[in-house]
């Protein structure tokens, strides 16, 4: 990066939602060594929408979550006791099998609560594609996913990333997310196809390594039944499970250092050895009875 660049004032997330999050954050350009001296000045605090656009979209997807989990199908929750009162740098780590995931969760936990408090909505990480459209294609599909996301799902604190990048600099911009509000991020990185709980990713480890939150691991059983991979319309009478862990002890893989001038791979076993812990603690998670 040259100086002409680290001079520039750095663009707001707030300025990158009104761009539909097209553009790659400015850090990502800068030699490895200059990022970590660069990620606090490159990587603002978020801010999200909030008013009279939040409580329609928060109000539309209650009513919608209401019909898909009370009316047309049935939702059992275990472990609200497990919810925490606090609403900065708390992250839930769920299962991923559908694309209801983080709506049947944020109804479980935080509806009605988000109304009266929007702090406590959580940020919801998710692929950008499923839920912006992708930026680079002129399919309809994809026009009207990115008007559904810069309008709605945005709203409701959606947060696009980049699930085929391998490299883990937007995870800088996570980080400062977190710090300021509870977020949501699948440690799996994308929807299973099988039914298994899948490996926890690189990503989601440096996400807990650098932020030090609360991490409570969640598990899902039965939206895949829903809505799975590659349904488009919602299906009756099933019966969806939703355990709610409590805060796991991480201390002895966060306390340890990371070795000095270790490789990208080093780093990226370590990272998938913390997240790999969470997954674990997910897959232990089961229906009470």
């Amino acid at each position: 990066m040259d100086g002409m660049a680290i001079e520039n004032k750095p663009e707001s997330l707030q300025e990158s939602f009104a761009k539909g999050f097209h553009d790659e954050p400015a850090i990502m350009n800068a030699h490895p060594l200059e990022q970590n001296s660069l990620a606090t000045l490159a990587v603002p605090v978020a801010k999200f929408p909030t008013g009279i656009g939040l409580g329609v979209a928060l109000g539309a997807a209650a009513v919608g979550a209401f019909v898909i989990f009370k009316l047309m199908n049935r939702l059992k929750v275990y472990g609200l006791e497990n919810i925490p009162i606090e609403r900065e740098n708390v992250l839930y780590c769920p299962n991923h099998s559908s694309l209801l995931d983080s709506f049947a969760f944020e109804y479980a936990a935080y509806i009605p609560k988000a109304f009266l408090q929007p702090d406590y909505l959580p940020v919801s990480l998710v692929d950008r594609k499923n839920f912006f459209g992708d930026p680079a294609s002129r399919r309809l599909k994809d026009k009207v996913l990115a008007a559904l996301g810069n309008y709605f799902f945005k709203q409701l604190r959606a947060y696009p990333v980049d699930r085929n990048r391998r490299d883990l600099g937007q995870v800088d911009q996570w980080i400062e997310l977190l710090k300021k509000n509870i977020v949501i991020v699948f440690p799996e990185g994308t929807r299973s196809r099988t039914g298994n709980i899948g490996t926890g990713k690189a990503g989601v480890g440096k996400l807990i390594y650098e932020a030090r939150p609360m991490v409570i691991p969640v598990r899902i059983v039965g939206t895949e039944d829903v809505l799975g991979v590659g349904k488009f319309l919602p299906r009756m009478f099933r019966t969806v499970h939703l355990m709610i862990g409590k805060p796991l002890d991480l201390s002895d893989l966060l306390n340890r250092p990371m070795p000095a001038g270790d490789s990208e791979e080093g780093q990226r076993d370590f990272y998938r050895a913390i997240s790999g812990r969470v997954v674990q603690a997910i897959q232990t998670l089961m229906p009470e009875g």
